[in-house]
């Protein structure tokens, strides 16, 4: 017998030892990260086997520390989807949420780690002096060492460990379904930013124009001045169109710096970065859209939200499983082999193979309250599926209407520009033929700006509503 406490005792220091090597090894024996994104850019899923997160590469200060910005256009420019892409690699809620599934797969591998005996090695030394009740002689002190392995496995505890991986992985789901959500709210809000800083070039060039035309008009006023055809009042009337003129100049050149400052911190880079972004069609079109009853369908089937709802409601079905799994007894299996003596290096050996049954007979109501809680947890996240549900279609249901209404805004826009602008070309040739007066070439130029802002702004409600709308069926700006 002593042979084989020996052998056992040999075999389970080696065993732990390679145990404990391939644990610093960053192992992943249960598959845990699988169903990880393999970069805080990469969209998950469900449907797709995942390279693990060990080919990803590292994340750190090193890789951030220096701006890249890599546009796919011949002259530089970033378009949109340079844009997005540099955003999903560098902003810092991207890398979050992809911590956050890293995290959520390593509690599924440690979840599961129930499933396997647990081993360790034990070593302890004593002294102490004993006494015999049977007599009245007392024994000296001594020493006393041990050394020993102890093997133990959870052989039934009511479906506790099933109930707690399920959990784990309903929660490593709605981790992945979350960061899903993140990759589209980043994109989006670059979008949104795009088409902010476009939209103030366009306002630029606006204000430019509107400097040259009242300079002309200024210069056209001065000559009838000198030909004593205007009185000075006309001069000063047109000196004052072209400050103001001025001024939104200077106000538009400051839009195009702050729009330019947000599109860069919501790709994760700072402020001050110089960059050009590539022009999109100024002539919007309109598209067929899908039934509305279709959209709705498809936002309910592809809304990562909602999936990451559905994944938190199988969290709480695990939980009342776990719940209910208190309720049963738990049997575990334990072996322990080693040697005990009183001396330094002991050579006698002790060994013990046994089972253990324990079940709980009072705990204060722990067990039933716990229940109740995670029935009540379940029904509450059914009840918030629920309302999220009816909020995305509302959300749908708003930004298709929006979208429509805005495409009908650019062309109502665009007519009363080009009508401004006929407008403003006869009062200009009505005023050198002296039938209106300066007053009425102004109305008529600050009603043809007017115009040209309001197309500008109806262009930029157009793409930021296409943008909102797409966001809100589910469709993944991500992936452009």
């Amino acid at each position: 017998m002593g042979r084989i406490v020996s052998k056992i005792y040999s075999v389970g220091i080696a065993g732990l030892a390679v145990i404990a090597i391939s644990g610093c090894a960053g192992v992943d024996p249960w598959n845990a990260k699988a169903r990880i994104p393999v970069t805080p850019s990469a969209y998950y899923s469900s449907d797709d086997a995942s390279p693990t997160v060990e080919s990803a590469p590292a994340e750190g200060p090193e890789r951030l520390s220096q701006p890249v910005l890599s546009a796919t256009r011949e002259d530089g420019r970033l378009t949109l989807a340079d844009c997005i892409r540099t955003a999903l690699e560098r902003n810092p809620r991207t890398r979050s949420s992809w911590q956050t599934a890293r995290s959520a797969g390593a509690r599924v591998g440690q979840e599961r780690a129930a499933y396997l005996p647990s081993a360790g090695l034990r070593a302890e030394t004593a002294r102490g002096k004993s006494v015999s009740l049977d007599s009245d002689k007392e024994n000296d002190p001594r020493n006393s060492y041990a050394a020993g392995i102890d093997v133990s496995y959870l052989l039934f505890d009511g479906g506790a460990r099933r109930a707690r991986v399920a959990g784990a992985e309903a929660a490593l789901m709605e981790a992945d379904f979350r960061h899903n959500a993140t990759l589209q709210d980043v994109a989006l809000s670059v979008e949104e930013s795009y088409h902010e800083l476009l939209a103030a070039q366009w306002s630029l060039t606006v204000a430019e124009e509107t400097v040259k035309r009242t300079q002309y008009h200024v210069d056209l006023a001065r000559a009838r001045h000198t030909t004593g055809v205007v009185t000075r009042a006309d001069v000063l009337r047109a000196e004052t169109q072209r400050a103001e003129a001025e001024l939104l100049l200077v106000q538009a050149r400051n839009g195009v710096q702050t729009a330019r400052g947000r599109l860069a911190r919501g790709m994760g880079l700072p402020v001050h970065t110089g960059f050009e972004i590539a022009e999109l069609p100024a002539d919007t079109q309109k598209e067929e859209l899908p039934r509305i009853e279709e959209l709705l369908d498809e936002a309910a089937r592809q809304r990562p939200e909602l999936r990451a709802a559905l994944a938190r409601i199988e969290a709480d079905r695990a939980e009342v499983a776990g719940a209910r799994a208190a309720y049963w007894p738990t049997l575990s299996a334990g072996l322990s082999a080693g040697r005990k003596d009183t001396n330094f290096l002991p050579d006698r050996d002790e060994w013990s193979v046994g089972l253990s049954l324990s079940y709980p007979l009072f705990d204060g109501f722990e067990r039933g309250y716990r229940l109740e809680r995670a029935r009540a947890d379940l029904a509450r996240e059914m009840a918030d599926h629920a309302d999220l549900l009816q909020g995305v279609e509302l959300e749908v249901w708003t930004s298709y209407w929006r979208l429509i209404e805005s495409a009908e805004a650019v062309e109502a826009a665009a007519k009363l520009t080009a009508g401004a602008s006929e407008s403003a070309r006869l009062a200009e040739g009505e005023y050198k033929s002296g039938v209106v007066s300066i007053i009425g070439l102004i109305d008529a130029q600050t009603a043809q700006t007017e115009a040209e802002r309001r197309l500008v702004q109806s262009r930029l409600d157009w793409y930021t509503a296409k943008a909102q709308f797409e966001r809100a069926v589910g469709l993944s700006l991500a992936e452009r």
